[in-house]
């Protein structure tokens, strides 16, 4: 009887889903440019995120570069390399939230560079596409593929294209 009641319990029980952390850090190479200035940037990006629900993340993204650019440098000619980083705060959803994860993400974003006299900033709002692979309980990997669309008001809008590949810690 004890058997049989065990038995009959498995059969109706639901399917058993994979749960992986909620959290996730990480962090690696990232490399962008903006379209039409001159401006490439390297450098690394860091990452954060937190699982909302029905697969749904918040995230939040801060790239450290080293971007390449044809004024502002304290340079003679004014070309040369120059400190930069920003941010982008956005929310994505996974399509998929097994081991492999395809994601589409919508971010506002912004970065600035360390130029001379003073500052540029830029503002927008962007996507960004990407995949992460779960490797365990506590790894992932993944490769994201960034654009951003930075308004100003008084020049032409700024594209910016961008990729990264990310090492996260998942807790």
């Amino acid at each position: 009887m004890r058997s049989t009641l065990i038995f009959a319990v498995l059969l109706t029980s639901p399917l058993a889903h994979a749960q992986y952390a909620p959290h996730s850090l990480g962090a690696g190479p990232h490399l962008s440019g903006v379209m039409g200035t001159g401006r490439v940037m390297g450098g690394i990006s860091l990452e954060g995120s937190q699982y909302l629900e029905n697969g749904f993340e918040f995230f939040v993204r801060v790239p450290l570069l080293i971007a390449e650019t044809p004024v502002g440098a304290d340079t003679p000619s004014g070309a040369g390399r120059v400190f930069s980083t920003g941010g982008s705060l956005g929310v994505r959803y996974l399509f998929v939230e097994g081991m492999v994860r395809p994601w589409v993400a919508l971010q506002l974003s912004g970065v600035v560079l360390a130029t001379k006299p003073e500052a540029i900033w830029f503002l927008g709002a962007g996507t960004t596409i990407g995949i992460d692979w779960v490797l365990s309980e506590s790894w992932s990997i993944g490769a994201r593929g960034i654009y951003d669309a930075f308004v100003d008001l008084n020049e032409p809008w700024r594209h910016q294209l961008g990729g990264t590949l990310l090492v996260s810690v998942l807790f």
